[in-house]
């Protein structure tokens, strides 16, 4: 089975958020629910220096909420997925705290959500509702080797252009969800 994968190039984000609305539309979240969030990072360097970052479950290989989840709540699956199962959660939120990337969220519920990468249309051979409703191309789907190749086509475009950049979840902590992220230091 291929592994899913899913680009998220903050050097393209500009913070429209339609993926953080098409994600909520798409999952059904209640008013006050998010799975993915899209925030804005400034640096006062010589100049201004102004990013979006998203935050959203990163699908880790080696996920340490499941590890920490006290219920089994929390699965890897072969295609890489990381889900959770809501009728198992107690809302305990050992996940949220032990979760590096801050991808475990507190819903409305007391329960804990998080991104599933509509896991519900990946069957149905569909891409997930952020990738598809982003008009930038910030985010992109496909299979791990094809996010590879696209991140480090990218990479070189962007040093080309003089801008440093870097890609997390490519190499030791492997995440389904890889980030193409700008470096702002000197």
């Amino acid at each position: 089975m291929s592994q899913h994968a899913m680009l998220v190039d903050v050097s393209r984000c500009i913070e429209c958020k339609s993926c953080t609305v098409a994600c909520k539309q798409e999952n059904g979240l209640q008013t006050g629910d998010w799975w993915l969030r899209v925030w804005r990072r400034e640096q006062l360097k010589d100049h201004l220096v102004r990013y979006y970052n998203t935050q959203s479950c990163r699908h880790c290989a080696d996920p340490v909420c499941q590890a920490m989840c006290p219920v089994g709540a929390i699965q890897r699956g072969e295609n890489g997925l990381v889900l959770q199962n809501d009728e198992k959660c107690i809302g305990c939120r050992v996940c949220v705290t032990t979760c590096p990337h801050n991808g475990m969220k507190i819903m409305t519920n007391d329960k804990v959500g998080k991104c599933t990468l509509c896991s519900h249309r990946l069957e149905r051979g569909e891409e997930p509702a952020c990738a598809t409703i982003c008009p930038v191309n910030a985010r992109v789907y496909g299979d791990r080797e094809g996010i590879l190749r696209e991140a480090s086509k990218r990479m070189e475009e962007l040093r080309a252009k003089g801008i440093r950049v870097h890609l997390e979840g490519a190499d030791k902590e492997q995440t389904a969800v890889l980030y193409l992220l700008v470096d702002t230091e000197n």
